[in-house]
């Protein structure tokens, strides 16, 4: 016999945990830093270029390394980005979501391991959520 969780109960539980995500004042504030840094060109093509600067680094590192003026090139070029409060609020509201994201991963990674409810201590701030698989413990 095949045994089905009760995917509807589950959804709805979602709805009322997302419902009362999206009723913070908080949440309210750092999706407008988000509105806010998409709606400002500048902003984005500055966030853009130094996206595309960090992958092609990244290709080059591990390929054959960086010298020193490209590796201070680069820690200029993001301390640029961290001088724009535009770009310094868009990356605050997104570590931000991506926190609470990693919370409600954590809750279910360790109830399933734990087969029950884990207490907010074993709950890792700033992990991964992936249950140990990716290293970031």
């Amino acid at each position: 016999m095949i045994v089905k969780m009760d995917t509807d109960f589950v959804s709805e539980k979602m709805e009322e945990l997302c419902s009362a995500i999206l009723n913070q004042d908080a949440y309210i504030e750092l999706r407008s830093k988000i509105e806010k840094f998409t709606e400002n060109e500048e902003a984005v093509k500055q966030y853009e270029e130094f996206a595309d600067m960090q992958r092609s680094l990244q290709e080059k590192e591990q390929r054959e390394g960086l010298s020193p003026s490209e590796i201070a090139a680069y820690e200029q070029i993001e301390l640029e980005l961290y001088d724009n409060p535009v770009i310094r609020e868009f990356l605050n509201a997104q570590r931000e979501f991506s926190d609470v994201h990693s919370i409600i991963n954590q809750y279910f990674t360790k109830t399933i391991e734990l087969n029950r409810l884990p207490s907010r201590k074993e709950i890792k701030k700033g992990g991964c959520g992936c249950g140990g698989a990716c290293g970031n413990h």
